[in-house]
């Protein structure tokens, strides 16, 4: 199905699923209301949508945010099914597309919520917070974990280096743990690969040249703005990992996996404005992050959130502090994003110890305890847990709980609960 321009209604109106593909014909449709010049007015209708995916819908709301910077007036008509306006609600896809109709979330720690960002000083921020997100949520080789914040970050740096996007670029990531996925998608509402690549390029004429060009090694507008290695980069470490990657730019997209490149063209009045990028990176564990960004003949040095954030400077360690980490320690399921997140501390940088400081925790729950460590003890046997986990400045009560938590479960392994 495809996106249609309603004029008597004076709305577009969205097909039951809201993928990449619907980008060119929302284009198309946006092409009919504005060629019209009846009204700066137009209604968004999601009433009948029912699954919708961020490489879509990020899209739309970088091309929604641009419209409402030249002027235009945009309302949106939420999904009518609960759960998928519960969602469009959750995400912060409501907010972004209507902020006048629909409340802004607060739940910015969970896995799918997506962010908007304008400046090169909002990346480490931006990017540190989408890894902290992540990573409580599946666990990944390290060289995985170094391989997503790099693309992430190249991304965005992109859309704030070249992009001339007024409202900026958004940012989302969702991990799949079911599946093994992780999938990101960053979009924006600038000028487009073609009109970018053209200031080093001049002889390209069109979108897919200009696509194909920009994901060559080395490629970029002028190197004083970078070394253009970043969708470069991003492809290898996507397909290498036999995930994807996903570019729609003007008129162009490009789908390209491990073993096949899938080009497509549209016409004049579908060109979208801005660019799509949407990447699939699978938690493969024979990946090789110094093999994919490898250019030349120096070596990648991989360096990641985990060296910045957690690691002592004098000391093969990790520092983890929950009060900061942990600030709900009293349901089972904060517990578990707990104990993801410390695998992937332990899996990113093996023969270090983790320093869990719980100073100013004074009060923890039992399930908290048995999801966090009870089951982390359980995962790692009794010698490595005593080996890696070093817990200080323990209230008795927490120490107390976790002790019982751990005892337990040496005792009944297999217990649920």
């Amino acid at each position: 199905m495809i996106v249609r321009y309603d004029s008597y209604k004076n709305r577009i109106i969205f097909p039951e699923r809201i993928a990449t593909g619907i980008l060119p014909s929302f284009a198309g449709a946006l092409y009919q209301w504005k060629s019209r010049n009846l009204t700066n007015r137009i209604t968004l209708d999601f009433s009948g949508v029912t699954k919708a995916f961020a490489n879509g819908m990020l899209g739309i709301i970088a091309t929604v945010a641009d419209l409402r910077l030249q002027g235009y007036e945009i309302t949106i008509q939420p999904p009518g099914l609960p759960v998928t306006k519960a969602f469009f609600l959750s995400t912060n896809w409501g907010y972004l597309l209507d902020p006048f109709l629909l409340p802004k979330s607060s739940r910015r720690n969970q896995k799918h919520f997506v962010q908007q960002f304008t400046s090169f000083q909002e990346l480490p921020n931006l990017v540190n917070n989408f890894m902290d997100i992540i990573m409580r949520h599946i666990e990944m080789p390290k060289d995985i974990l170094s391989a997503l914040e790099w693309s992430v970050n190249e991304i965005c740096d992109n859309v704030i280096n070249h992009s001339i996007s007024k409202p900026g670029g958004f940012l989302q990531v969702i991990a799949y743990p079911q599946n093994n996925i992780i999938a990101f998608t960053v979009a924006d509402a600038g000028r487009g690969i073609l009109s970018s690549l053209k200031e080093g390029f001049p002889d390209l004429n069109n979108d897919m040249q200009a696509i194909e060009e920009a994901i060559k090694v080395g490629v970029t507008r002028n190197k004083e703005y970078g070394q253009g290695n970043g969708l470069a980069g991003t492809l290898r470490i996507t397909t290498m990992t036999g995930g994807s990657l996903d570019i729609i730019s003007g008129g162009g997209r490009l789908l390209l996996t491990s073993d096949s490149i899938t080009p497509s063209s549209s016409a004049e009045e579908n060109r979208v404005g801005g660019t799509y990028v949407s990447g699939q990176i699978h938690i493969s564990p024979n990946f090789s992050i110094a093999n994919a960004l490898t250019f030349g003949a120096i070596p990648y040095t991989s360096y990641n959130i985990v060296d910045a954030k957690y690691e002592l400077e004098n000391e093969d360690a990790l520092l983890v502090l929950l009060v900061e980490e942990a600030p709900g320690t009293g349901t089972r399921a904060a517990g578990k994003e707990m104990r993801i997140k410390v695998s992937n501390l332990i899996s990113a940088k093996p023969g270090y110890h983790i320093i869990l400081d719980w100073q100013n925790v004074s009060v923890i729950s039992s399930s908290f305890a048995d999801e966090f460590l009870g089951k982390l003890f359980l995962k790692l046997g009794k010698s490595t847990f005593e080996q890696v986990i070093k817990n200080a400045n323990m209230e008795p009560l927490v120490s107390q709980l976790i002790e019982k938590a751990i005892t337990e479960r040496a005792i009944t392994p297999d217990s649920s609960t």
